[in-house]
């Protein structure tokens, strides 16, 4: 749930900074790259201190988080400029649709192992509230 809750701040920013972007006349494989990296930061702030209460060093989970979200920014990239310019889909519909694909196999990255929460999610720790 915590995932998720942190999952929607994101893709909040990231569809106002897309949006903002597009609307101004930017290149959408331009604006996706720039509104993932405003979700990005967020998202790893969020998930650390909140989600997977994290206390591993910043040293072995950021490089770990950068390139978990670099390769699901081009997984999202190239399924939304697929499904907007190869399918004709909507912009929107397009935006959204690889939006959540990229939740999918974020989450598995984060929780298995950006984060690494040892086999036990953060609700059955002892230290969870």
């Amino acid at each position: 749930m915590k995932f998720g809750a942190v999952g929607l701040l994101n893709t909040g920013a990231d569809l106002l900074v897309f949006t903002m972007l597009t609307a101004a006349g930017s290149n959408v494989v331009t604006a996706q790259i720039i509104a993932y990296a405003c979700g990005m930061l967020n998202s790893y702030l969020l998930n650390r201190s909140w989600t997977f209460r994290s206390n591993a060093s910043r040293s072995r989970e950021m490089p770990r988080f950068i390139l978990l979200n670099l390769v699901v920014l081009a997984c999202v990239t190239w399924l939304l400029e697929l499904l907007h310019s190869g399918a004709g889909m909507s912009l929107l519909t397009s935006k959204l649709a690889a939006t959540g694909a990229g939740m999918l196999v974020n989450y598995a990255g984060s929780r298995f192992w950006v984060f690494g929460t040892r086999g036990y999610s953060s609700e059955t720790r002892s230290d969870a509230p």
